[in-house]
């Protein structure tokens, strides 16, 4: 008798497809860790980052005057722009000496920018942040109060005055103009200083 050695076709065949299965199902599961572990990677980027601009502008903003944060309207208000102006300290006859007028806003391009004499011929200016969200998360431009915080249509920065304290809300994005992507919001209150009489 003739002794067999060897696979036959049909048994490689087989050995092959279950092979074949074997590493597609091994390079999808690899594709989706990866993509777990960016957007994971990507949603702690951006949060820090919220919280690193928030943290710039409660500092810029909590040393300002008061009269010049919101020098024309009711209380309560919320805007995407404040000008403010910050306390040197005190001069020799212990009146407070004021800084250069300052502003922090929200641009059109979705930018946080810091400014120094704002339109002035000597500007400073320093973009904090790139990634702001044209509205704060939760809110839609329809005159509708759709985050449930009582204040309509805010942007993707908001500085909200009560009294004597700023609430600062803002909205970044890992891709600010898709509504689908990673997105961070923080916020914080700050009190401010009153002028003294």
């Amino acid at each position: 008798m003739h002794s067999r050695s060897g696979f036959s076709l049909m048994e490689v065949m087989i050995a092959l497809t279950l092979l074949t299965i074997l590493v597609v199902k091994g390079a999808v599961l690899m594709r989706m860790m990866r993509s777990t572990n960016s957007s994971q990677t990507e949603a702690m980027l951006l949060n820090d980052q919220a919280n690193l601009v928030l943290d710039r502008i409660s500092l810029a903003i909590v040393g300002s005057d008061k009269e010049t944060l919101f020098p024309s309207f009711e209380n309560p208000f919320h805007t995407s722009a404040v000008a403010y102006s910050v306390s040197l300290g005190l001069d020799e006859n212990g009146a407070i000496v004021w800084g250069d007028p300052e502003s922090i806003g929200l641009e059109e391009d979705g930018r946080v920018v810091w400014k120094q004499n704002p339109d002035e011929d000597d500007e400073r200016r320093l973009i904090w942040s790139d990634l702001v969200r044209p509205f704060l998360e939760g809110e839609l431009s329809n005159g509708i109060d759709d985050n449930g915080n009582d204040l309509v249509d805010e942007q993707g920065l908001s500085f909200v005055l009560y009294k004597n304290s700023v609430t600062i809300r803002i909205s970044l994005g890992a891709d600010p103009t898709d509504p689908e992507s990673a997105t961070r919001t923080v916020e914080t209150t700050v009190t401010v200083r009153n002028r003294p009489d």
